[in-house]
């Protein structure tokens, strides 16, 4: 009998924990770059760097194509994502980040960092950083990957 209570309490115990997902999509923006150029390592590292930490942390990610500009937009970017679709599709949170490319440059100017809950259609944050912060080579993806960390409080 006794047995039987602390298998009961054993299973109750982690029955009872409630894992909170939330779903987050993600997309890139390049701005300052002509749509011939072939795909821009750098962007896509950050797309990557924004799946890996946003899924190990535990949240439903998914991501668009990389959408690319031929000079940054006088708008708001967000203009540029369609809100209504993706909240209807189910999606909780929407982080932008727009990378603002120099001309005939391979190397961002600036990143901004967009995060939207579409629940309460509210803008939660915007960010900006310079890439001269990030180091170079191997250790540069693991740079971006403790910014995008920095950014992961914001999707509860």
């Amino acid at each position: 009998m006794k047995r039987r209570i602390i298998i009961a309490v054993f299973f109750a115990f982690f029955i009872n924990i409630a894992a909170g997902a939330s779903m987050v999509s993600f997309y890139v923006i390049e701005t300052g770059i002509p749509e011939e150029t072939e795909t821009i390592q750098h962007s896509v590292n950050w797309e990557n760097a924004f799946l890996d930490i946003f899924f190990d942390a535990g949240h439903i990610v998914c991501n668009a194509p990389i959408l690319r500009l031929q000079k940054k937009p006088s708008v708001d970017i967000s203009n540029m994502v369609d809100m209504k679709d993706a909240k209807d599709s189910g999606i909780e949170f929407i982080l932008i980040a727009q990378i603002d490319y120099e001309e005939n440059t391979r190397t961002p100017k600036e990143i901004v960092f967009i995060i939207y809950n579409l629940i309460t259609n509210e803008r939660l944050l915007e960010k900006k950083i310079s890439p001269d912060k990030l180091k170079k080579a191997r250790s540069e993806y693991e740079d971006m990957k403790t910014v995008v960390r920095g950014l992961v409080p914001y999707f509860k």
